[in-house]
């Protein structure tokens, strides 16, 4: 026998949930087969066409590969309450709830070793499948990039909310953390529909809190210059947190503020004197510590809620 191949509780663990495992395998591998589909065509009939005189417009296959590439970022970004749902339900709390858990523990298997085993397969076959997607998608960018695709294009940037996470590891960080909050909402609820729910309410909780925050996990550069906080913030790749104006005395007003109180009342308004532009922003050089800032935090979650889960497991079941 390999090995690599799973032997004893893990063996089980793998048996009984095969068929989500060969579910999980089809999601990945049908997001991959639609972008390379999506890459071979595009590859062979071009990003525009000509339509006239002066007129340019996006082929067929540019159309099917933004949607491609949209559908690969939007599965790893997505990939965390899929794994939630499969980790706090069928993985855990359906053991916890129907009481098959009593034969594995009789086995010589004690508590903490049965839930470390699903969480180890949870957090190996979701770490898996998040690196080939990434990998996938980082290709697609380096492709974009790479090509002068023209103006009519709708690349995605690195900075969008359905693109960040899944351009880099921490996309990683937050199957783990839906691994570990799977785990704990399991063992504190021991129900499975109500296990799911929770789990999937507070990864999706944890998602939106840091798309609020992430532009303030790592300093901003700041321009100053015109009306439009000079050019230098501007450029392609720059990532731009915050517009306003600076006045007189130093202070800084945001155009949301200037547009709460009036936008021709404001000092945002064009013919304002002694005001000039400010821009906040972060350059494509940040996005490697946004990316790790982000993982490191989401990984200390993930690890206090894992901890929080063997606790509350040794607790009830000794």
């Amino acid at each position: 026998m390999s090995t690599l191949t799973p032997r004893g509780p893990a063996w089980v663990a793998v048996r009984q949930h095969r068929l989500a495992l060969w579910t999980a395998l089809l999601v990945v591998i049908l997001a991959v087969g639609c972008w390379v589909s999506a890459r071979i065509w595009v590859g062979s009939a071009g990003f525009e066409v000509s339509c006239g005189k002066g007129c340019r417009a996006t082929t067929n296959a540019a159309g099917w590969f933004g949607w491609a590439e949209n559908y690969l970022a939007g599965t790893a970004v997505l990939l965390p309450l899929l794994v939630v749902a499969f980790t706090a339900g069928p993985l855990i709390a359906r053991e916890l709830d129907s009481g098959t858990y009593r034969l594995a523990w009789t086995q010589s298997v004690s508590p903490a070793r049965w839930l470390a085993i699903r969480l180890v397969c949870a957090a190996v076959v979701a770490t898996a499948g998040t690196v080939l997607l990434v990998i996938i998608f980082r290709g697609s960018r380096s492709y974009i990039d790479s090509e002068p695709l023209g103006a009519l294009y709708p690349s995605m940037f690195w900075g969008d909310t359905g693109a960040f996470p899944a351009l880099g590891v921490t996309a990683v960080g937050y199957v783990l953390l839906a691994v570990a909050v799977g785990a704990l909402a399991a063992v504190l609820v021991r129900r499975t529909l109500p296990a799911m729910a929770a789990g999937l309410v507070a990864t999706a909780g944890v998602g939106l809190l840091f798309t609020r925050v992430r532009p303030h996990l790592w300093p901003t550069l700041t321009a100053e210059g015109d009306a439009m906080g000079g050019p230098q913030a501007d450029s392609a790749g720059t990532w731009i947190t915050q517009r306003g104006v600076v006045l007189p005395d130093g202070s800084r007003m945001t155009y949301e503020q200037c547009w709460d109180m009036g936008l021709s009342k404001s000092p945002c308004d064009p013919h304002t004197a002694n005001v000039s532009g400010f821009v906040d922003y972060h350059p494509e050089g940040h996005f490697w510590p946004l990316q790790l800032v982000e993982t490191g935090l989401v990984l200390l979650l993930a690890a206090a809620c894992v901890f929080a889960a063997f606790k509350v497991l040794r607790r009830v079941h000794g």
